[in-house]
């Protein structure tokens, strides 16, 4: 089945060289920028995702596939570090990320500066499923959500809980189904867009994914890209683009443990480039 975008960028007034200039100019000084500072890190790593996201629109020849999936590899690495730093905040902290210079940084007033909230870690968790990055996957997975109720930037009680819910799903934990259900549940309370279109939409693909109720996949997986386009269009207003709706991490990560357990993943979709799905570059 076909999923169409219901967005289309005004290319004529920004043309598509343009958004992807500064992502690319970040690509080309990550070797310097690295560096820097600490937050370097966390600035590459997005700097990389608004890449290949821009890249969606973008002629899918080969080079821009692995441009695109360079770029989302050293995301993963770089954010799952990141994060890794909010841990233990006064620990030196000694980082090879592949190919890059070898970094020592701490993670001093990350909390005090809202890091490692329960949004940066979805991203960065799916990310690595994308990626295929175990080690970091691991990691994450291990992220005591009780370190993200410390940050300064607060989250709503289904933030949360979805954290616990991926988390728990990943240990295997019997009490999986019984946080699925139970997050499901806060989320029609909160009965916001966010709660509504978001993280229902994660926990429906989700629970299609992993549970044996009789949920078609793919069917879940269509229906959500389209329902989380329309909300970040109607986020973004009309002088924006929706950027995020280019790559769902969140869905696109599911579509690849969907693929990567021998399941066939018939939704074609721009949003879900068959690439990045099928790990071909990871």
């Amino acid at each position: 089945m076909r999923v169409e975008r219901a967005y289309k960028p005004d290319f004529k007034k920004n043309p598509l060289d343009k958004r992807l200039e500064y992502p690319r100019e970040a690509y080309e000084e990550m070797v310097e920028d690295i560096e820097i500072k600490r937050n370097n890190l966390l600035a590459i790593s997005n700097d990389m995702v608004q890449l290949a996201r821009w890249l969606t629109w973008e002629e899918q020849t080969p080079e821009v596939k692995k441009e695109s999936a360079t770029g989302l590899r050293y995301a993963a690495k770089m954010y799952a570090s990141f994060l890794k730093l909010g841990l233990n905040p006064e620990q030196e902290q000694t980082l090879t990320i592949f190919d890059l210079p070898t970094v020592t940084w701490n993670g001093k007033g990350m909390l005090e500066d809202g890091r490692c909230h329960p949004s940066q870690w979805f991203d960065a968790y799916f990310l690595s499923v994308i990626t295929r990055d175990k080690e970091s996957i691991d990691c994450l997975a291990n992220f005591p959500i009780e370190v993200m109720k410390q940050s300064a930037t607060q989250s709503g009680p289904v933030s949360y809980k979805l954290v616990e819910v991926f988390q728990a799903y990943h240990h295997g934990l019997e009490s999986y189904p019984s946080l699925l259900n139970e997050c499901m549940g806060m989320a029609v309370k909160q009965g916001n867009d966010w709660a509504l279109d978001i993280a229902m939409g994660y926990l429906e693909t989700f629970a299609a994914l992993t549970t044996d109720m009789d949920i078609d996949f793919n069917e879940v997986l269509a229906k959500n890209l389209t329902l989380q386009e329309k909300y970040h269009i109607r986020e973004s207003g009309p002088d924006r683009a929706p950027v995020k709706s280019f790559l769902s991490l969140q869905l696109l990560g599911m579509a690849c443990m969907w693929h990567d357990r021998g399941n066939q993943v018939t939704v074609e979709a721009d949003a879900l480039p068959r690439f990045l799905v099928e790990g071909t570059y990871f």
